[in-house]
């Protein structure tokens, strides 16, 4: 195992990027614990979908104080996650924001049907980042493994999405059809794109394969780390693109990707290091 990669794993790097991340997601989670809102139920409460929905009774789903409860957790403690030094602390505030996002995010599978899964990749970079406080380090320094552990977070996020089209609709998913009935039902009616794609079966064919297989390559991203900041820019012009034409807000799943997949720390080092 010495010299090998699972060792490389439990090496020391700066903790600027762990801090950076956690910034990056906290600001994240806030972001979508706004977009959260009871008023808006559709499913039926007594289908259970989310993780917190196996413990939670479902008549709690609609509750306000319960809605309440998971913003408090949240915001409280990523505010005092982010300024408290005493460990301890720290460590109860990082637990708090996890569940705290955990409540809202399972509310928001509960009584949602649409882009519920912009919840999940915060909350399991969340978990990363307690794991990571509980580490014992030098002060300054965090395990590499926070970095690699959200990379895989990523990886399984979106080459997942990837999959489960390949294994639900196989090929058939990349011929545009999907995309043109999306497009045809959310998309902006003034859109150029919206209207090529929905007039001509090819460009919306052509759309939906670079999409999958942009998502499918991003089972690279752990294995060969020089192809992340290539995938990065990709990813970021998948969500930019689809937030132009379906108005689907993913700003901060372009954070996210370009603060987990850029090798940013090392670029601020080599400048601090010539200044």
């Amino acid at each position: 195992m010495r010299g090998g990669p699972w060792a490389r794993l439990f090496e020391r790097e700066p903790a600027l990027f762990a801090a950076g991340l956690r910034a990056a997601t906290i600001a994240a989670a806030l972001w979508l614990s706004l977009e959260v809102d009871l008023r808006w139920t559709s499913l039926a409460k007594d289908a259970t979908v989310s993780v917190a929905g196996l413990v939670v009774p479902t008549g709690w789903w609609s509750s306000p104080a319960l809605l309440w409860l998971g913003r408090a957790l949240l915001w409280g403690g990523a505010a005092t996650w982010l300024l408290g030094h005493a460990r301890t602390i720290r460590l109860i505030a990082a637990w708090a924001t996890a569940l705290g996002m955990l409540t809202l995010g399972s509310l928001y599978w509960e009584n949602l049907p649409w882009f519920r899964h912009k919840f999940v990749p915060p909350l399991w970079l969340l978990v990363v980042l307690v794991a990571g406080e509980h580490a014992r380090t030098e002060p300054g320094q965090a395990p590499r493994w926070v970095r690699e552990g959200a990379v895989f977070v990523l990886t399984c996020f979106y080459a997942g999405a990837g999959f489960n089209k390949v294994l639900t609709s196989g090929g058939r998913w990349a011929d545009g059809t999907a995309l043109q009935l999306w497009l045809w039902r959310l998309g902006d009616p003034d859109s150029m794109v919206r209207a090529w794609a929905i007039a001509d079966p090819r460009v919306a064919a052509g759309l939906a394969t670079v999409a999958l297989g942009l998502e499918l390559a991003t089972v690279l991203l752990v294995p060969l780390p020089r192809v992340r900041p290539w995938l990065a820019a990709g990813l970021v012009a998948l969500h930019v693109g689809i937030d132009q034409v379906l108005h689907i807000d993913f700003r901060p799943m372009i954070v996210l990707v370009l603060v987990v997949l850029l090798p940013w720390p090392e670029w601020w080092q080599r400048r601090m290091a010539r200044v």
